[in-house]
């Protein structure tokens, strides 16, 4: 019987040493990083955990389009009081017609907005100094005609002149929506929209002679000869 326990634990022990030489060298090689704790539970970075995060590649929230648009918004409703005028044009120029008076009553007798619009509905014109220099000169400024200011029933309701062209009645027709147009001026429309062209109503091609138009021109007509004739014989 051999008894080895004294050489079994002399190698142990180099054993051991010859494995801390090494576990040394591998500690000195390695890289060690060393930081200071916060002392706090809470964990690192925002304390939603990133859940709300946003895009920040984009343009910055202050300078990008949505920002200046709104700026020059507020610009411009803290505006009050008069506005500078331009400095290379300070004239005022009207065109067409006053803004205070219904341009379609005033040419045609009608108007789709009826008792509702805003502008005024006079039809009547007004005369030019030369023509009132002139009836001076005649006698014939101030003479007061009765006449002039008969109106007769037909004339409130019946228009005077085409809608469309803007031009007197030739061959006039009327809708089932009571509103008249010359013939020709109805058909073109038709082509394009089967509907009225004023109140937009459906017509389903139905153009009727306006007898009662008809009739008021013949006798406006006949009234404008017997004026005309009494002045060529004197």
């Amino acid at each position: 019987m051999v008894q080895r326990t004294k050489q079994s634990t002399k190698e142990e022990a180099d054993h051991k040493a010859s494995s801390s030489e090494e576990e040394e060298k591998v500690s000195s090689k390695s890289i060690t990083v060393s930081y200071k704790s916060t002392r706090s539970a809470k964990p690192v970075g925002p304390d939603d955990m990133g859940a709300t995060a946003t895009y920040e590649l984009d343009t910055e929230k202050d300078k990008d389009a949505q920002a200046i648009f709104e700026r020059s918004q507020k610009q411009k409703n803290c505006q009050k009081g008069p506005i500078r005028a331009p400095e290379h044009l300070r004239a005022t120029v009207r065109w067409d017609y006053q803004p205070d008076i219904c341009k379609d009553y005033k040419e045609t007798g009608f108007c789709g907005f009826g008792d509702s619009c805003k502008f005024l509905h006079d039809r009547s014109d007004y005369k030019h100094g030369w023509q009132l220099e002139r009836e001076l000169e005649e006698g014939r400024y101030g003479a007061n005609d009765e006449e002039n200011y008969e109106v007769s029933s037909d004339e409130e309701d019946l228009p005077f002149k085409c809608f469309i062209c803007r031009h007197s009645f030739k061959n006039p027709v009327v809708t089932k929506c009571k509103h008249y147009f010359c013939e020709t001026c109805a058909l073109q429309h038709y082509r394009k929209s089967q509907r009225c062209y004023v109140c937009n109503t459906q017509t389903n091609g139905v153009f009727n002679p306006a007898k009662e138009l008809i009739v008021k021109m013949e006798k406006h007509k006949a009234d404008h000869d017997e004026s005309d004739s009494p002045a060529e014989e004197g």
